[in-house]
Parts: C-alpha cells; structure tokens; sequence
C-alpha cells in the first residue's frame, strides 16, 4: 500500500524542543508521557502500529488533505481526529495523530510584528 512520503519520513529527530521545560502538550499526555523526548519513542511505536491497520494506513494517506499540511506541537489530536470522515477513524485515530504531531509537529511562532 502506497503511503506519502511524509508518513515514511517520520522519525524522531532528536532535535531539541522548547516544550522540554513546559506542560505536557495534550499529544504528549494522550500517549502516556510526561516530556516530549519521552513522547517520541511511543509515538514511533505507535505510528508502526498504525501503518498495519486498515482504518489508521486509510487515515494516513490522507492526512494532510483532511486536517491540513502543518502539524504544531500543541494542536488537539482529539478536536484532529474530529476533522476526518466517520468511516476514516477508529478509537485509535487520535492517538495515530498525536504520534504524528510528536514526530513532525513543529512549534508555533507568532509572526513578526
């Protein structure tokens, strides 16, 4: 099954994160973690999940049409999953998603004045 290279691309970076010092975002609590760094081996482990499931590889292929091209840190991956159609979720859907936003969410920066 064919997959967008954004969904092959995922891996974690290792980059450090400005969130390292703050609250949880709520993608890194819905996978069970208190830090960003922590997040990420989970949210590998789940998107690998993922790409063998029929409903979540379905979700995936379609990402970006459905909720947009850029993932931040702090979206909801609950209100996300809320954005695809019925039969393109699951009970994982959200969590597929907060994965994702852990993996290639970046940060937002207010723009410049």
């Amino acid at each position: 099954m064919w997959l967008p290279r954004f969904v092959k691309s995922l891996r974690w970076s290792g980059a450090p994160c400005a969130e390292e010092g703050a609250s949880p975002s709520k993608a890194v609590r819905l996978l069970g973690a208190a830090r960003l760094v922590d997040a990420r081996v989970t949210a590998a482990h789940a998107l690998a999940g993922a790409r063998r499931c029929t409903c979540c590889r379905g979700m995936l292929e379609h990402l970006y049409e459905r909720v947009g091209s850029t993932l931040f840190l702090d979206d909801d991956p609950e209100q996300l999953a809320q954005s695809l159609e019925e039969g393109e979720r699951d009970g994982f859907t959200a969590r597929v998603l907060a994965a994702c936003i852990v993996l290639s969410g970046r940060e937002r920066v207010a723009p410049a004045s």
